[in-house]
């Protein structure tokens, strides 16, 4: 009789499967650039819908009118209430050097931090007085969720690389903070973007619906759904390989390249009759990004100049939006 085989489900690439430390993900890697300008966005996952489009890329349809699953974003615009300095040190590594936040904060930031209302901008001096030890410099911004179609009040803060030199980082921080930036200023319609969130949360699993193992017959242990053998007696310690029940969803993840189709600031072009399922209705700036992207509806998702290609294969035309 044959021997039956198959290969291991679950990849380990997405080990360990731990619960997302907030409901909004950290960006720690930014693209190297000397384009300056700020390197990512955020927006409001609202709901999918489909566009009809004219196919631009190579194959059997192009030039031809094709169906496209895609995601709808809200996103209002970010305020810059702050910048971080960063500086390198030998022993310890990258190290925050200062912080210089906006003097006039506003009241919807209130809600997420205690910046102090008077700012502290002479922490922006400070750090042109050392800029030959400064190695980075990060924009603090934050979200307006009260413009958006949305119940939730309190914003998400975050950090936001920049592109560019260090002396063109400090200048370009000076002029931003206090002000906003919108989409334009950082993304071009058909570029490609890294989406990442926070996948939805499913709570405690078992191993076969973790990993996908396959179920025991009834005289293995007297169990079912279980993996059937979980190392050897000695060492007396499981293997971070061996599939075990656990925490399912509510992980930080990444998908590379999704390409943005488009973006705008009427609402109505993507306004659906009653509203989206779980969102509502499209209050302001809208983006459309190609297939799918991680978490439920409202959840924050961050978009980031993508770090793996540098292709812009034009402007798509889209011929229709379904509503």
């Amino acid at each position: 009789m044959p021997k039956k085989s198959r290969s291991r489900s679950g990849s380990l690439g997405y080990k360990p499967k731990t619960r997302a430390e907030r409901i909004y993900p950290d960006v720690s890697t930014w693209e190297d650039t000397d384009e300056l300008k700020p390197l990512g966005y955020a927006g409001y996952k609202v709901g999918m819908t489909r566009v009809l489009r004219i196919d631009d890329t190579e194959g059997a349809t192009e030039g031809q009118e094709v169906a496209t699953p895609v995601t709808i974003l809200e996103a209002p615009p970010l305020r810059v209430y702050g910048a971080r300095f960063y500086v390198e040190d030998i022993n310890s590594g990258k190290q925050v050097f200062t912080e210089a936040w906006t003097e006039s904060p506003s009241k919807e930031l209130q809600r997420a931090t205690d910046i102090p209302k008077e700012g502290n901008m002479e922490n922006l001096e400070k750090a042109k007085e050392n800029s030959e030890n400064i190695t980075d410099v990060k924009l603090l911004v934050h979200t307006q969720p009260t413009r958006a179609g949305l119940s939730k009040k309190k914003p998400a803060n975050f950090e936001l690389g920049i592109g560019g030199t260090v002396e063109d980082k400090l200048e370009y921080a000076e002029e931003i903070i206090g002000k906003e930036i919108e989409f334009s200023d950082v993304f071009e319609e058909g570029e490609y973007s890294d989406v990442i969130g926070v996948t939805k949360g499913k709570g405690m699993e078992g191993p076969v619906q973790r990993y996908g193992i396959k179920t025991l017959n009834h005289k293995t242990q007297k169990k079912v759904r279980k993996a059937g053998n979980v190392g050897p007696w000695h060492p007396d310690q499981l293997s971070w390989r061996i599939p075990l029940p656990g925490q399912q969803g509510y992980n930080n993840r990444t998908e590379e390249n999704k390409r943005i189709l488009s973006h705008g600031e009427d609402s109505e072009k993507v306004q659906r009759d009653g509203g989206f399922k779980n969102y509502g209705e499209v209050k302001s700036n809208y983006i459309l990004v190609k297939g799918s992207v991680p978490g439920p509806a409202e959840r924050l998702v961050r978009l980031r100049t993508a770090l793996r290609t540098d292709e812009n294969p034009g402007t798509p035309e889209i011929t229709h939006i379904e509503k």
